[in-house]
């Protein structure tokens, strides 16, 4: 994977895309096995059950769709037409039958991949900007259905965790969090520490700062697998697994939204 001039990796969208059509067919095989009581249990996100996270796959793949045709066309098209229509939407579509969110998901999924297979080099590179903010290539949109599939297949609370993330993921993912917590406008409420990969295939460990002055060596430095390390500074996890030098607790992550 290409980095840009910060060092973060820059993800090649057909590549990309390869891996959101494996991992929602991974998905869509979880899915298939719930019945109408199970996608009324609870999620692992709080307030959610089975049903809200399914119904938000469903309409995330349809507001990556209109980010696809802002890219294609260069009109501006915004992912949702609120934050507030957004939670309706979702709220709306939880309390369906199993086969009615399975159905969503598989179709919203299939459009999207054929959207996004249409779009040309050129267009790829064109600008947008996600519900985050601040316009970025258009290159990144299959990278950040990638994340939702994944991060959301482990809230579907199943025996998907954290672990069968690919390092092909977790590593690329875990530079861009460091990079977008490092951040201080973003996340000023963050202690100073930095997270290094220990991953069995990885050819080097590395190290990644998260608020921590590169040339202070008195931050914690937390060690452990790339997935783990991920899991656990976008909330997925407690830290199970994780080491921390000097011996201490784990630092407080910044809030992942």
């Amino acid at each position: 994977m290409a980095t840009d001039p910060s060092g973060i990796p820059v993800p090649d969208p057909t590549e990309t895309l390869a891996r959101v059509v494996e991992s929602t067919a991974q998905l869509i095989a979880t899915a298939e096995q719930f019945d109408d009581a199970a996608v009324r249990e609870p999620s692992l996100l709080p307030g959610w059950t089975r049903g809200h996270v399914l119904t938000h796959l469903a309409r995330n793949a349809e507001a990556v769709v209109r980010l696809l045709t802002w890219a294609a066309t260069g009109e501006e098209t915004p992912m949702y037409a609120s934050p507030e229509a957004r939670d309706a939407e979702i709220e709306q579509g939880a309390g369906r039958t199993a086969a009615e969110l399975l159905a969503d998901v598989r179709e919203t999924s299939e459009h999207f991949a054929v959207q996004a297979a249409r779009l040309t080099p050129e267009q790829w590179r064109n600008e947008i900007e996600g519900r985050r903010g601040g316009k970025q290539q258009a290159t990144w949109l299959p990278w950040w259905r990638l994340e939702e599939i994944l991060i959301h297949h482990v809230d579907l609370r199943v025996a998907y965790s954290p672990a069968h993330w690919p390092e092909s993921f977790t590593e690329p993912e875990l530079a861009m969090i460091a990079a977008r917590f490092a951040n201080p406008v973003f996340t000023p409420e963050s202690p100073s520490f930095r997270v290094l990969s220990e991953d069995e295939d990885g050819d080097d460990d590395r190290v990644y700062g998260i608020l921590a002055d590169p040339g202070d060596e008195q931050v914690p430095e937390v060690r452990g697998p790339s997935a783990a390390l991920v899991a656990w500074l976008i909330g997925r996890s407690n830290g199970d697994g994780l080491n921390v030098e000097p011996h201490g607790p784990l630092p407080q992550p910044p809030t992942w939204k």
